[in-house]
C-alpha cells in the first residue's frame, strides 16, 4: 500500500511540473509574440531562457554585449529597430516596450527604457514591468546581452 501511495504521489508530481513547464513555454512565446518564434518543444523546460538564447541569437539582426560603457549608445540603437530584447543570465528576459519613455539611472549613467520581463526564479516565471534596469540589476559581471530584430 505504502508502495501504490508512493507512486501515485510521484506520478502526480510528475504530471505537475510537466503542466507548469509547458505554461513557461506558452507563457514565453506569447511574451515574445512577433519577436521570436518557436515551438514549445525547442525550450529547455527547467531553464527556458538558455533555449530562448540561442534563438534570439540566431534570428537577431544584430546582437550586443549590454555594458556600463555601452549603455548609452545601445540605447540609442533600440530606436532603429522594431523589437529589443534583453536576456540575463539564464534568469532574467526583457522586452522593451517604450525607448522613449525613461528613467534616469545613477547605477548605468542613462536614462533606462520602459520594458516588461519575466525573472525566473525557484522554477518560476514572474512577471516585471518597469524600467529595464529594475529588472536587469546593476552593472556587474553578469552576461547581458541585447538583441535587436527589425
Amino acid at each position: 500500500m505504502k508502495n501504490l501511495l508512493a507512486l501515485v504521489v510521484m506520478v502526480f508530481c510528475v504530471m505537475n511540473l510537466s503542466a507548469q513547464d509547458a505554461t513557461k513555454a506558452e507563457t514565453l512565446n506569447l511574451f515574445l509574440d512577433g519577436t521570436v518564434t518557436f515551438n514549445a518543444e525547442d525550450i529547455n523546460q527547467h531553464e527556458p531562457l538558455i533555449s530562448l538564447r540561442k534563438l534570439a541569437a540566431s534570428n537577431a539582426d544584430k546582437i550586443i554585449q549590454l555594458t556600463h560603457e555601452n549603455i548609452v549608445k545601445s540605447i540609442q540603437e533600440m530606436k532603429d529597430f522594431s523589437h529589443a530584447i534583453i536576456i540575463v543570465g539564464k534568469h532574467t528576459i526583457v522586452k522593451i516596450t517604450d525607448v522613449e519613455d525613461c528613467q534616469q539611472s545613477g547605477a548605468w549613467g542613462a536614462c533606462m527604457p520602459k520594458a516588461t520581463g519575466y525573472v525566473q526564479k525557484q522554477g518560476q516565471l514572474i512577471a516585471h514591468d518597469n524600467y529595464i534596469n529594475f529588472i536587469i540589476g546593476v552593472p556587474d559581471s553578469q552576461e547581458r546581452t541585447l538583441y535587436l530584430f527589425e
